[in-house]
């Protein structure tokens, strides 16, 4: 029995040492391993599925803007940043990238595995957005894709439940809508680590000097976020449940706001990055 146990060990261990991988590279000059248990067309194929049922509920309330100044802008600035993503990850060239906005009071981006971007017009709204501080946030959510948090976290999160699949992980059946639904909570509706957060800034923050915005803006945007964190936790009331609720995957991630304006700030002299416009 101890023998087989031993023998079962070392195969996890091998299978575990062989889902290591790099995803990226950075002007930066430095990458690290992730765990990669879920494969990447599985993920990829799931997020698809479930993009369409987001575009298609959208279209269904005639919420999904594609005439406004808001959608023009938001494509524009998702086009120059996507021609650029190549140079962190040489392999999201072939992604099939869709970018969409939506007319929603909801303060909020993302982008899910695969490149299928979605921007809320309330966060534009809310924050009084210019173009080089919305580069900021999609380049961010551009990053969470190319460092491909949510297939890292998923793979974490299987290991620890001992589950076999993505749908087994949240409890659902196996079914490619279930499973799309699971991605979808995994990728949107639940936050990411702190140090996630902290390497999507980084990333995002090279994506957009790449494209030609002003990495200024990078620091900018996180300090409306701080200003707005605040309004709405005073609004709700400190520690009330119904502030959280009310603070998106952007706003109520950690590290706090000001922590990532003051790292991005330090980046951005540290390497003498300054706007190409």
């Amino acid at each position: 029995m101890k023998y087989t146990n031993l023998i079962a060990s070392a195969l996890v261990g091998c299978a575990l040492l062989s889902s290591c991988a790099q995803t990226t590279k950075s002007m930066f000059g430095e990458d690290r391993n992730q765990f990669m248990l879920v494969s990447e067309q599985t993920i990829n194929a799931q997020s698809a599925e479930e993009y369409k049922k987001v575009i298609a509920d959208a279209k269904s309330q005639n919420k999904l803007d594609t005439t406004s100044n808001y959608s023009k802008r938001v494509n524009s600035i998702s086009k120059k940043l996507i021609k650029v993503a190549p140079s962190l990850r040489e392999d999201c060239s072939s992604w099939q990238w869709e970018v969409n906005t939506i007319k929603d009071n909801t303060v909020n981006a993302w982008c899910m595995p695969g490149g299928k971007i979605v921007v809320y017009t309330g966060l534009i709204k809310e924050l009084s957005l210019t173009d080089d501080e919305m580069a900021a946030i999609i380049g961010h959510e551009i990053s969470h894709a190319l460092k491909e948090h949510s297939r890292e976290a998923m793979s974490k999160a299987m290991v620890q439940s001992g589950v076999t699949s993505v749908a087994g992980l949240f409890g659902v059946s196996s079914t490619i809508t279930d499973s799309a639904n699971a991605v979808y909570n995994a990728t949107v509706a639940l936050p990411f680590s702190r140090d996630q957060e902290s390497e999507a800034d980084k990333y995002g923050l090279e994506l957009m000097y790449k494209a030609g915005f002003n990495p200024q803006g990078a620091v900018s945007v996180m300090k409306k976020m701080d200003a707005y964190e605040k309004k709405v936790t005073a609004a709700s009331g400190a520690g009330n449940s119904k502030a959280t609720s009310l603070l998106n995957s952007i706003t109520s991630t950690h590290p706090t706001s000001e922590k990532r304006y003051k790292d991005l700030q330090a980046l951005i002299d540290k390497y003498g990055l300054k706007s190409e416009i």
